[in-house]
């Protein structure tokens, strides 16, 4: 061990970044009260919960002995990857192929996972996808790019 605890010092920051960053933008919305929430209350308190929350991790890391970090290129660029699919595919091929594009891709990441667990993975989280938000909530989600 060497150095500092890198990873909580950064992923601290990270979280108070991204907290602070919702809790600014929520200024745009109407506050109201804890009686009677506007749009912006929400995204206000969590946003400020996350900020402190990521300065309680990041500070006690200052003192802490940890690990080089090193950075898997790899698992990285297969999760942006990921992401963009999801952002990209959902119009045009509908929720079930996306997710489970997504899900496989995601699923590349981890060395560990053998293919068979990632099949499967990619065939039921969307099965679950639809059984909660279609089926449950009554969410109305194109399912498939024939009912876009």
């Amino acid at each position: 061990m060497t150095g500092r605890d890198t990873r909580d010092i950064l992923g601290g920051v990270l979280l108070t970044m991204v907290g602070i960053f919702f809790a600014l933008h929520a200024r745009n919305y109407a506050f109201g009260e804890a009686a009677r929430m506007g749009p912006g209350y929400f995204p206000t308190v969590l946003g400020w919960l996350l900020a402190v929350l990521g300065v309680a991790i990041a500070v006690p890391a200052l003192r802490r002995p940890g690990e080089p970090m090193v950075v898997r290129w790899k698992s990285l660029a297969l999760v942006l990857a990921a992401v963009l699919v999801f952002a990209f595919g959902l119009n045009r091929f509908g929720l079930v192929p996306t997710v489970s594009a997504t899900v496989f891709i995601a699923s590349l990441a981890d060395d560990d996972l053998r293919w068979k667990g990632r099949l499967v993975l990619s065939i039921a989280v969307p099965v679950l996808m639809v059984a909660i938000f279609v089926q449950a909530l009554s969410m109305n989600l194109a399912l498939f790019a024939w009912q876009l």
